[in-house]
């Protein structure tokens, strides 16, 4: 896919209840700074424009100096976030990342975006196909579908890509790869194990 920065969208995903976490997580401090803010600096080179889904503390994220969306539909999880912010995107293209991943690097989104062509979803996978669908790539067009499964009852992101135009890119073998690239932080205790790890 060939666009321009201004032609792509990036959505952050910090909505989650954080339950393991104790706190709202995107806000946690991660070696200085708040965990959101790794998403950002990952999205901002290729994004024209940044959205934050957060359902706690809007005016914390808004700090940020970028929009705040809560979600629509509550309590479905990251379907819900990704939905709504879909909803609100300005652009076809979009890519989605959710903040307690702070090691991925934009090198992987540059990948993502080299590989699209007809497909609504490409996401990176890994480890004999294991699929990251919160560091992905959306196509707008898949509102109706998403909405679809939704109103079935159904908020599981596996099950609602197999309804849709939906492509793998393997990274394994991409220089940038590690084995904590898509590691999620998850509790304080996830936290404080990652601190020694790169960034």
């Amino acid at each position: 896919m060939k666009a321009d920065k201004e032609e792509i969208t990036g959505i952050i995903l910090a909505g989650g209840k954080s339950s393991r976490m104790g706190k709202d997580k995107g806000l946690c401090d991660f070696k200085g700074r708040a965990l959101v803010s790794y998403a950002i600096e990952t999205l901002r080179p290729l994004c024209g424009n940044l959205m934050i889904s957060a359902n706690h503390f809007p005016e914390k994220y808004a700090e940020f100096q970028f929009p705040v969306v809560a979600d629509e539909i509550g309590n479905i999880g990251p379907m819900g976030g990704i939905l709504s912010c879909l909803r609100k995107s300005h652009t076809q293209h979009n890519l989605v990342l959710s903040c307690d991943t702070p090691f991925v690097t934009t090198d992987v989104f540059r990948k993502i975006i080299e590989a699209v062509e007809k497909d609504q979803v490409v996401a990176p996978a890994h480890h004999t196909f294991l699929i990251e669908p919160l560091s992905a790539y959306y196509n707008t067009n898949v509102i109706n579908d998403m909405e679809h499964v939704i109103g079935e009852g159904n908020y599981k992101m596996m099950d609602f890509l197999k309804t849709i135009r939906f492509r793998t890119i393997s990274i394994d073998w991409q220089p940038f790869f590690t084995e904590y690239l898509f590691l999620n932080l998850n509790s304080p205790e996830d936290l404080e194990k990652a601190q020694n790890l790169g960034l």
